[in-house]
């Protein structure tokens, strides 16, 4: 049983130094970060900041995303990824300390709580297009499908992990030491990727001589150019706030009663990460002649729990449909970067993916803010009937766009951002390598 598991998952990319310590830094971080939000919010409550104080400061850590995430995307294009990385990592680890020193010593505002949640979320803005820029640099071609679904498989299990670590933590002590703990993560990623080698001093001079916005123009260009990467983007960020934000808003309201309905809706959200790990290891396995095409369906299972919600579906159903949803979105994810790693060229690829983060964040914000006064308006059950339409339509259009049918993106041309590769030459470094 083990060795099939071993045969089907590529578990011999980790046999790469590079890779192996790449994917150890994110599962540091993640493990960290997902326990965050428990931490904070009960810390806030600690300290007198109540509910609305803690919707307070978890949204003072999604604004400056929208903000800062497209200078991230240039910078680390600019600076070289794993500096830019590593110093995201330094600087939220320092920010954590800090902020754990004042806590066990004084204590906090809630305006500290919010300066603290917004300047993590600025740290975490260069981090997250870097990330994605810097994974082609280590491994490229045919396995970057199989590198990318095995990054999206530790998120889902970091995911499923933190919260109920941080729980268990908050339980037994203080919050400020979960975020302490965050803080450690954050070090041991540095450290991790203190120690991975790729070559990438020839882009970076060429990035150095343009200025900032010049090359912020020049990420536009890449990203507008291509009809399959913008028309995807917009297709997926409409289903998030179309679909996602209504499904997340009201489905609580939908599921059991005042006693049991938080606990059956836990269940339901559980099962939207175990769709997530499931879907991390379709993304292993799978291959599809047509991933772009493929990618278009992934967002079914969104609707199809939509549906089961308006028609206030049993909670065993809806459990389906959740890990139906939570295994669409993360195929999607995995098929969608992959794409981009292989068509975007290298010197630009933290700049195009920030685009992409700019627009996912500020399509949950927006899926956020109206589903609730929507609801109000034309009824919960219609919104989410809505939100089933929207999947199938904009599905068929897409569908009709010769772009999103062709093959795989990249398949015409060779090197790093090509197809036909596997490890990058720098990832082939032997371990005593410095």
């Amino acid at each position: 049983m083990t060795d099939g598991l071993a045969a089907r998952l590529p578990l011999d990319l980790l046999r790469e130094r590079n890779l192996r310590r790449l994917f150890c830094a994110q599962a540091a971080s993640v493990l960290g970060s997902s326990m965050m939000p428990i931490a904070l919010s009960f810390a806030v409550l600690e300290h007198g900041g109540g509910a609305s104080g803690v919707g307070l400061v978890l949204g003072a850590q999604t604004a400056p995303l929208i903000v800062f995430l497209l200078a991230g995307g240039v910078l680390a294009d600019r600076w070289g990824r794993r500096v830019t990385m590593i110093g995201s990592d330094l600087a939220r680890a320092a920010i954590e300390i800090t902020v754990v020193v004042i806590l066990l010593t004084v204590g906090m505002p809630l305006g500290g709580f919010v300066a603290f949640a917004a300047a993590l979320s600025v740290a975490a803005a260069f981090f997250h297009p870097a990330f994605h820029g810097f994974v082609p640099e280590v491994v490229s071609g045919k396995r970057l499908q199989e590198a990318n679904a095995l990054g999206s498989t530790l998120n889902s299990i970091g995911s499923l992990l933190g919260p109920a670590v941080a729980g268990a933590l908050v339980a037994w002590t203080d919050p400020a030491w979960v975020i302490a703990i965050d803080a450690a993560t954050f070090l041991a990623s540095a450290l991790f990727l203190a120690g991975v080698r790729t070559s990438s001093s020839a882009t970076k001079a060429s990035r150095e001589d343009e200025s900032f916005f010049r090359q912020l123009q020049h990420g536009w260009r890449e990203f507008s150019s291509r009809t399959w990467l913008w028309s995807l983007l917009a297709y997926t960020s409409l289903a998030s706030t179309f679909v996602l934000g209504p499904v997340m808003v009201l489905g609580i309201a939908f599921v059991g009663g005042k006693e049991n309905g938080a606990a059956q809706w836990g269940t339901v959200m559980a099962a939207q990460g175990v769709g997530s790990l499931l879907g991390g290891f379709a993304g292993m396995r799978l291959r599809f002649r047509r991933p772009l095409l493929a990618s278009v369906f992934c967002t079914f299972g969104l609707g199809a729990f939509a549906g089961l919600l308006a028609v206030r579906a049993p909670v065993y159903v809806l459990v389906l449909g959740s890990l139906l949803s939570g295994a669409g979105f993360a195929l999607l994810h995995i098929l969608w970067t992959s794409a981009l790693q292989a068509d975007v060229p290298s010197d630009a690829m933290s700049r195009v993916s920030a685009y992409d983060g700019v627009a996912t964040v500020l399509s949950m914000t927006v899926g956020y803010w109206w589903a609730a006064p929507t609801a109000d308006r034309v009824g919960a059950s219609s919104l989410l009937w809505f939100g089933v339409v929207w999947t199938l339509a904009s599905a068929a259009a897409m569908v009709a766009l010769p772009q999103i049918r062709r093959s795989a993106p990249g398949t015409e041309k060779g090197g790093d951002g090509g197809m036909d590769g596997g490890i990058t030459p720098e990832a082939r470094e032997p371990s005593t390598a410095h």
